[in-house]
């Protein structure tokens, strides 16, 4: 099956900060969260060098330039590295608290149709391709020398031209050919993708704009579509107008509600959500009381709506890890397969692999999903993002009443990551003709900030 579809990207931009709202019908499906000083590694492929091998946990370390090793699982029954030697690699998580970077040896580069595989032959099916799709994409392909480097084909793959494919095919081994080149280690073969040109080749095929609030990224990503997507490159459009990009669209309040703990649902359920570090734990309630007669057949239909917006908010949250949900208890079995096979479906568009176990009588449910960039609710609650949600919202208060000075009270840390960050604030003040004075209030809660007139 192929990722759930997008048909619109609105992208807001500070000079610290980048987001892109993926939507669907107005709805958001995922939110992009870019930061220069805070730049992801994942999907770098690094030449590194082997700095300990551990069998006890199964694992060795690489140094990779980073401040920690990274830390590489050693494949069962595969002939572990040698200490000191030489290895390439592909960063698959990145680097968080006294934990490095997560790495592989196996990497993949991504094209738009198709994914190479170094040091793998041969042409694999994306799970989301259909059988018959991937005959075409094999028969397309068969003069291309899959011998040393093999191939991917992904979902986008249905429906391109047998020359695209092949010229992807060749201008990726190109590309890799190259990369291996490269002196030193360790040393970067290949750069992080870039996540917004990577969201829009994804998603090319369904996608019906893609606007921007910042005409040197416009041009930025105009650049890249044109390379790798030339049709897409008629997408793309400025956004000019006083009103900030996300609030005009009602993406703001919809990035507030993904961030908020509990969820409503319209048949009369909620989610209640927690993320904490070693898992996130959601729990399935009914607001009002069902008598017995009435409880299996409430309980599955809650049940089920519950199965596909947990699946939606697990995305849009960019949850990752392991996932218990306890969903309301049912007595009869097929109904437990039911709601099971419902998250299952649910999920399956997820661009991220999702892992759905079987439910427990009482109601457990255990999930799993690739953990790569830190969820939503991290990149949102420290003093950066704070200062940052500061300065939008005070550049929203001016286009609604212009003329007027604002007074902006904070916390003093996100006072003072604001200051660290000059071209931001230098950006918002001169949206804010007025002036914005920041002050720091050392009673003020670490989250939230308030705003009025100077």
């Amino acid at each position: 099956m192929k990722p759930a579809g997008v048909d619109e990207i609105l992208v807001d931009r500070l000079p610290g900060e980048t987001r892109a709202a993926l939507l669907l019908q107005g709805r958001l499906v995922s939110l992009i969260v870019a930061r220069p000083g805070q730049a992801s590694l994942v999907g770098a492929v690094i030449r590194g060098r082997v700095t300990a091998v551990r069998r006890d946990q199964g694992a060795a370390y690489v140094e990779i330039g980073a401040d920690k090793a990274g830390f590489l699982s050693l494949r069962r029954g595969a002939k572990p590295p040698v200490q000191g030697a030489s290895l390439t690699v592909q960063v698959t998580k990145d680097a968080a608290g006294d934990k490095g970077a997560g790495l592989t040896d196996r990497p993949l580069i991504q094209g738009r149709f198709l994914t190479l595989r170094p040091g793998q032959p041969g042409l694999e099916r994306s799970r989301r391709l259909a059988p018959e799709v991937f005959a075409g994409v094999t028969k397309a392909l068969k003069d291309v020398d899959a011998t040393r480097v093999g191939f991917i084909a992904n979902p986008a793959a249905e429906g391109a031209a047998d020359a695209a494919l092949q010229a992807e095919a060749k201008a990726l081994a190109a590309s890799w050919a190259a990369a291996e080149k490269r002196a030193g280690t360790p040393a970067r073969l290949l750069p992080a993708p870039d996540p917004l040109l990577r969201a829009v080749l994804d998603h090319a095929a369904s996608l019906r704009s893609v606007v921007l609030d910042d005409a040197g990224a416009l041009n930025a990503l105009r650049a890249g579509i044109e390379e790798l997507a030339p049709e897409a490159a008629a997408l793309l459009a400025h956004h000019a107008g006083p009103a900030p990009l996300f609030r005009r669209r009602d993406v703001e309040a919809q990035i507030e509600a993904a961030l908020a703990r509990r969820v409503r649902l319209k048949g009369g359920a909620a989610l209640t959500m927690d993320e904490i570090d070693a898992l996130t734990v959601i729990d399935v309630d009914l607001a009002e009381q069902i008598s017995a007669g009435d409880w299996e057949r409430a309980a599955l239909a809650a049940n089920l709506e519950a199965a596909e917006e947990i699946a939606r908010q697990i995305r849009l949250r960019d949850i990752g890890g392991i996932v218990v949900v306890d969903f309301l208890r049912l007595s009869r079995p097929e109904h437990r397969r039911r709601v099971v096979e419902a998250l299952r479906r649910a999920s399956s568009g997820d661009p991220q692999q999702v892992d759905v176990l079987g439910m427990t009588p009482a109601g457990l449910v255990e999930l799993t999903r690739r953990r790569g960039r830190p969820s939503l609710k991290q990149l949102a609650s420290g003093p950066l993002a704070q200062g940052f949600a500061l300065l939008r919202a005070a550049m929203a208060a001016a286009a609604a009443r212009p003329g007027r000075g604002l007074k902006a009270r904070a916390a003093p840390a996100v006072v003072e990551a604001l200051e660290g960050e000059a071209a931001s604030l230098a950006h918002a003040r001169a949206r804010i003709a007025a002036g914005l004075e920041l002050v720091g209030e050392p009673a003020h809660p670490a989250l939230g900030f308030e705003i009025g007139p100077a």
